[in-house]
């Protein structure tokens, strides 16, 4: 538990004060994060061969969203018409070695999306950045957890190959990290994981990674599956209102927290601007008769 940070937040918009109204929160696939390098890595040591399973997790993929969609026919009927339309594709693996590449890639990410989930949290309590972009430009909230609290510091000893359940920090790299399909083991796989491009590094990131198998609801939306893991109410410590959130969306806040006796030491705050900087104030929040 050493080196945790001393203060760790999430920053989300309005319409997921229904994490403290239901106390679940989401563990989300990387390929839903805004970062379209977010866990794709780089692939050497590649065959045709290796890739022509590659297409076949697309395919699954694929069919999922299919599906939700409405689709009605069999795995079997869907796979062999992407293989049809795939064959272009599998052709072009035995020649082209930049797509080889880009099909390698692809394969690990879905790999990775598939089974892990991602809890992203950060360090920094006043980032104006963060505020506009996760918090729907200052509408949302930002809400303080304990970092040494057991939801974040909870392996599971039977994962021995990585620290599922546990907060760790992201680190920030210009160069690219990137695997060697025969080369480089799981565990070092999953450390590349947690780098980012220093384009990021102002978030401060800390994440919390888990296996989606785990979820406790899942629930459709669109395109997406979500998953929902159990929030104990005892980690939040406090929920500060935007300075933009409404009216109506502040009550609904302060009403959740009272509502449940466990959230009783949650302190509720709001975001003012400063008067003279660039820069947040948080004050106790008080809503008008």
């Amino acid at each position: 538990m050493a080196n945790l940070p001393e203060q760790i937040f999430k920053y989300v918009s309005s319409d997921r004060i229904d994490i403290l109204e239901k106390l679940l929160i989401r563990f989300t696939q990387p390929s839903s994060f805004n970062d379209p390098f977010e866990m794709r890595l780089p692939v050497d040591g590649h065959t045709p061969e290796k890739l022509d399973e590659a297409l076949g997790i697309v395919n699954q993929r694929m069919y999922r969203q299919f599906v939700l969609a409405g689709g009605a026919i069999s795995y079997e009927e869907f796979s062999k018409i992407q293989n049809a339309h795939n064959q272009s594709n599998m052709d072009r693996l035995k020649y082209d070695l930049p797509f080889q590449k880009r099909a390698a890639t692809t394969y690990a990410f879905n790999k990775w999306d598939s089974l892990v989930g991602i809890l992203s949290l950060s360090a920094a309590e006043k980032n104006l950045l963060m505020w506009s972009h996760y918090a729907d430009s200052h509408r949302g909230m930002l809400i303080e957890f304990d970092s040494s609290h057991s939801f974040f510091n909870a392996p599971n000893l039977t994962d021995a190959e990585f620290d599922f359940g546990m907060l760790v920090e992201v680190f920030y790299s210009d160069n690219r990290p990137k695997k060697h399909i025969e080369k480089t083991s799981v565990l070092e796989e999953i450390s590349m994981l947690k780098i980012k491009s220093d384009a990021w590094k102002n978030e401060k990131e800390w994440r919390v990674f888990q296996l989606l198998e785990r979820r406790h609801e899942q629930i459709a939306k669109g395109y997406e599956i979500l998953y929902l893991f159990k929030l104990p109410p005892d980690c939040i410590k406090r929920v500060v209102v935007g300075c933009n959130m409404d009216y109506l969306n502040r009550k609904r806040v302060i009403d959740a927290v009272k509502a449940n006796p466990q959230l009783k030491n949650a302190k509720i705050e709001e975001a003012i601007l400063h008067l003279d900087l660039f820069e947040l104030e948080y004050k106790p929040l008080l809503l008008p008769n």
